[in-house]
């Protein structure tokens, strides 16, 4: 019988057994759990490791030294290489960690059959090879190649790189993406076989990954480099360019400039000649009679007009010899020089005059006489000292100039007799202003009693006197002013004026002033911050530049001070840059970041990204603090490639030209030579005068196609450069348009109905008055030959086409419909393109210039052009030119 007791003490012991085995098993699984985590924790490791490395350096090589080198120890590995295959299909180690034991292969070339180019294929797939022992899984040749380098085991990864190829599609090209097998990631076990496990080949396969990102990362930087390198030779290229015309530009608004102030002087002096001249105006006649004797000539000598017309000249007498010479000289066409002589007035008192004169020709061109200026310069010379020596005080001085009488010191102190031109634009008074009246207009509330005492001291004193005091402009603000007086006597000593000499220091002054207020406010500002912190006002006035402006825009900050903040704005970034920045006055709460470009010192522009706040201190003005961050080489970089696609499409436009020029003139040319060989080879063709015509008017339209082409092309090349010619004359336009409709019916308009209407207006009083344009004929030939061809040419036959001209107050309408194929709306939105063509011109011939001649020859009249058109209805173009 069973002993309960002992078969209960048999199930306790397999139940504690069966725990523990339980127990065990869990603590082995666990353990083998954490292995797995830790290995995969180290993975992951070393590839963040690796892929950070790869972030923070641009070095290739370093990169794939730091890689080997790291997967070498993370897999206890005999050696790791990067081996690098070449286009001629060879390969060689180019980066190599390996353990002392072993050879070293970095550097040795291997030929193409080492790696057979039939394995690139599955390589390129992402195929990978883990070989646990080199003489069983091998065949014998690959063997005994690897046994001579020691290796064992040996797993291997491709090196991938994605290369985007150029595929034609349909209708279109697109980049395709495609795999290129540009090396391979190889670990070897030298001393002894090795089973590599899936976590080994999945590591080996994202460092591959990490690597080709490293490779593609360096290639891309080689690249920016180079195309940095062209941008700034380009960049370089265009400012030479842009400054060479802005000199020549410079040169010529000067010259033209030079040329009106000339017009304009001419002008005035004839005018002040024959109406208020203060010197005499007389004419003469070749008998020496007077014909003309303006009222300065009365005043100066005496006689009236009455007296002296159709009289002998009483000025200068006939019987002079300087007369007689003066009068050989213009009956032969020459202004002869100016004569300077003392002659008797009506009252036989003496004058000095110079007489100067000129041919005077009729309406014939013939010389029938001589007009004579003559001036009284007898007070001239008496006062010419004294007009030097002002002269010399205006001419010499920038800074404003005031005389005044020497007396009287006291009330009603002396009157202002003369100031310079820099007077009125340092206080805003002119001349006419200033005159007679007291140098107190410039004294208000703020000029110091002090200084005007010491001022008033002087003068008592008659010794010269230097003070700085405030004074008032003319719209009532305020400046700082160093004026230095000093007394003026003459030969006998007497004084009797004083010269002040006054120069405008206000800015000066303001200066001091500020910069003692911004030592004092902004003392505790960080003076090392990266960010450039500006303090500025409304207006833009910098108050403060923190230092760090001199690393990021190259100025020093007390360049700055009280410079405009606004001004080195780049002006496409400057309304943008005003608002968002001012704004912080109107919503402070609500900052507005905004970038923008800033001219550097060295004239380059660097792009800043700032926000603006209102800046709070003890000041009653309200200021606002931009803190300013230099991001140019973000934006550099993204120039680079907007470039790159600018350079492309440039480079896509002249291959489309050189395409469709080479097209059209194919055409021609091939008609053209077919005609003439037929001609040349064919004594029938040649003898049978109907085909020996269509032959040569073949060769003859051909030649004009080409002309026609020819002439688009350069029409369209000088209004780009503004060298077309525009020459205006007055056309009777009806007449012209209906000579030309004659011509087009003559020429090529045999199967269509060619209609002509033109319509007056009200307000003309005569015809010849709306008949009459003032237009560039060349350029309308230009306008309507192409309209009327493309109206024509895209029309069915036997269909209608409209020219409807209109004469509207000062402009004049031209009106073309025609019932053809019409134009899509897309393709109005690229009419005026050159060489481009609708989608449904189909076989048509044509260039896909003539609407842009057309709206070049438009443009150049200052007019408008407007085109209507429905598919498969017809196009109505409308053209607005104005009459003058």
């Amino acid at each position: 019988m069973l002993n309960p007791l002992g078969i209960a003490i048999g199930l306790l012991i397999i139940i504690l057994f069966t725990t523990y085995y339980l127990l065990q098993r869990q603590i082995a699984q666990r353990q083998q759990t954490g292995n797995i985590l830790r290995q995969q924790t180290e993975r992951e490791c070393l590839v963040s490791q690796i892929a950070h490395h790869i972030r923070k350096s641009l070095n290739l090589e370093e990169v794939l030294v730091t890689t080997v080198a790291e997967v070498k120890q993370f897999l206890q590995a005999d050696r790791v290489l990067i081996y690098r295959l070449w286009e001629d299909g060879t390969g060689s180690a180019i980066t190599e960690t390996v353990s002392p034991d072993y050879p070293c292969i970095l550097g040795q070339i291997f030929p193409a059959e080492v790696f057979p180019r039939e394995y690139h294929h599955a390589y390129t797939q992402g195929k990978t090879t883990a070989i646990t022992n080199v003489e069983s899984d091998v065949n014998s040749c690959l063997a005994g190649f690897l046994k001579q380098f020691g290796v064992k085991a040996k797993l291997v990864v491709p090196i991938l790189q994605e290369v985007r190829e150029v595929r034609e599609t349909d209708n279109s090209e697109s980049l395709q993406p495609s795999p290129h097998l540009w090396g391979l990631l190889i670990a070897h076990q030298c001393s002894n076989v090795r089973q590599w496990q899936s976590w080994e080949v999945e590591l080996m396969k994202q460092l591959a990954t990490q690597v080709a990102i490293a490779i593609q990362q360096s290639e891309l930087y080689e690249q920016l480099q180079q195309l940095n390198a062209q941008l700034e030779h380009r960049v370089q290229q265009r400012t030479e360019e842009l400054a060479r015309t802005n000199t020549s530009l410079r040169t010529e608004i000067v010259e033209r400039q030079r040329t009106e102030a000339a017009l304009r002087h001419t002008n005035q002096t004839l005018q002040s000649l024959i109406a208020a001249s203060p010197r005499a105006i007389f004419t003469l006649d070749l008998h020496n009679n007077v014909k003309m004797w303006n009222p300065a000539a009365e005043r100066i000598f005496g006689w009236s007009e009455t007296e002296v017309l159709d009289q002998p000249n009483p000025i200068m007498s006939a019987e002079l010899e300087e007369y007689e010479k003066i009068k050989e000289t213009i009956i032969q066409g020459i202004t002869p020089p100016s004569v300077e002589v003392r002659q008797r007035k009506k009252d036989n008192s003496l004058i000095d005059i110079m007489f100067s004169a000129a041919p005077l020709h009729n309406s014939e061109g013939v010389i029938s006489g001589m007009v004579a200026v003559v001036a009284d310069i007898t007070e001239q010379k008496r006062q010419a000292q004294q007009v030097r020596f002002l002269q010399s005080v205006v001419v010499n001085t920038n800074d404003a100039v005031l005389i005044t009488e020497a007396e009287p010191i006291d009330e009603p102190v002396p009157r202002i007799l003369y100031i310079n031109e820099a007077f009125t634009r340092m206080t805003g008074y002119s001349p006419e202003e200033v005159l007679g009246k007291t140098p107190r207009i410039l004294q208000g509330p703020k000029t110091t009693r002090t200084v005007l005492d010491q001022v008033r001291t002087a003068l008592f004193s008659r010794e010269s006197v230097t003070v700085e005091a405030i004074n008032y402009r003319k719209d009532g603000s305020e400046f700082w002013v160093e004026s230095s007086i000093v007394p003026v006597a003459d030969k006998t000593g007497y004084y009797t004026h004083w010269i002040s000499i006054q120069r405008d220091v206000s800015e000066r002054k303001r200066i001091e002033q500020a910069l003692r207020c911004s030592e004092e406010r902004f003392r505790s500002l960080i003076e090392n911050a990266l960010d450039v912190i500006t303090i500025l006002d409304t207006d833009g006035t910098i108050h403060y530049m923190s230092p760090s402006v001199e690393k990021v825009l190259g100025y020093r900050s007390v360049e700055l001070i009280n410079q405009n903040f606004f001004a080195w704005i780049h002006p496409d970034d400057f309304v943008a840059t005003c608002y968002n920045i001012t704004n912080a006055i109107k919503n402070p709460d609500v900052p507005l970041p905004v970038e923008f470009r800033y001219r550097h010192q060295d004239d380059s522009w660097r792009t800043l990204e700032a926000i603006s706040q209102k800046f709070v201190d003890n000041s009653e003005l309200t200021r606002i603090v931009v803190n300013s961050r230099d991001i140019t080489e973000r934006k550099r970089l993204e120039e680079v490639r907007l470039a790159l696609e600018r350079e492309k499409e440039l480079s896509a436009m002249k291959i489309r030209f050189f395409s469709m020029a080479s097209h059209e003139f194919r055409t021609p040319l091939s008609t053209a030579l077919a005609a003439a060989q037929l001609l040349e080879n064919s004594p029938h063709a040649w003898e049978n005068g109907e085909k020996r015509s269509r032959n040569l008017r073949r060769i003859q339209d051909s030649v004009k196609n080409m002309v026609q082409l020819l002439d688009d092309i350069l029409t369209i090349n000088r209004a780009e450069t503004g060298n077309l010619e525009f020459n205006p004359q007055w056309l009777d336009l009806e007449k012209f348009c209906r000579q030309f409709v004659e011509e087009i019916r003559l020429s090529n308009c045999s199967g269509y109905v060619l209609t002509f209407t033109c319509d007056s207006v009200a307000w003309c009083k005569t015809i010849e008055q709306w008949q009459q344009a003032y237009l560039d004929e060349k350029l309308l030939r230009s306008i309507l030959g192409n309209l009327l061809s493309n109206a024509i040419k895209y029309s069915p036959e036997r269909t209608q086409v409209d020219f409807y001209l209109k004469f509207d107050h000062n402009q004049v309408i031209i009106q073309i419909s025609d019932h053809g194929i019409g134009i899509s709306t897309t393709d109005q939105n690229q009419i005026f393109e050159p060489f481009h063509r609708g989608q449904n011109v189909r076989n048509i011939a044509g260039t896909g210039l003539g609407l842009v001649v057309v709206k070049k020859c438009v443009d150049l009249h200052g007019g408008h052009l407007n085109i209507v058109s429905e598919l498969g209805h017809g196009t109505t173009v409308t053209v607005t030119l104005p009459l003058a």
